[in-house]
């Protein structure tokens, strides 16, 4: 049985190697992975790193898809393509070449062990809100009642620099 497709919002960064190169490669993956489908990509977005700060700055995207996988499959293929793009579970917090997150998925709220969605730092995260506001402003969080501009705006000053997509 067929089920139908879900707006999810992903989350892209990466602060180890080829910034850039990494996020590209990780949206041609999601892009091309099974059950997933491509809508747009907000600009890149470069902040200071959460939690060790002895770390590069992160550049982050994030992903609009469209997908008829459950978010459990969802999250599998997100830490599947994050393994195929070299990522290396060292430390929570640490430097990483690409972290694929699940922001939102759809109005769905998910609370096990592993799975959080809305994402359990979404709220907190300029870095996550600016570029998910950018592609979809009219989102209200799922159990909410809050737009992500409001979020934004609530959260102190902090620094982002935008890059639009280099294509």
């Amino acid at each position: 049985m067929l089920r139908d497709k879900i707006s999810a919002f992903l989350a892209l960064g990466s602060n180890v190697g080829d910034r850039f190169a990494n996020l590209d490669a990780g949206e041609a993956a999601v892009a091309s992975a099974r059950g997933i489908y491509l809508d747009r990509a907000s600009p890149t977005y470069e902040s200071p790193a959460v939690g060790s700060k002895d770390q590069p700055d992160f550049l982050n995207r994030v992903l609009v898809v469209e997908t008829w996988l459950n978010p459990r499959e969802l999250l599998e293929t997100c830490m599947q393509i994050e393994s195929d793009l070299g990522r290396k579970r060292r430390s929570r917090q640490g430097p990483r070449v690409i972290d694929v997150d699940i922001l939102l998925y759809d109005d769905s709220i998910v609370d096990e062990a592993d799975l959080k969605i809305p994402h359990g730092a979404l709220k907190n995260r300029p870095f996550f809100l600016k570029p998910l506001m950018d592609v979809a402003d009219d989102v209200m969080i799922p159990g909410e009642g809050v737009f992500i501009s409001d979020l934004l705006a609530a959260l102190p000053p902090y620094e982002l620099t935008s890059y639009e997509k280099k294509y």
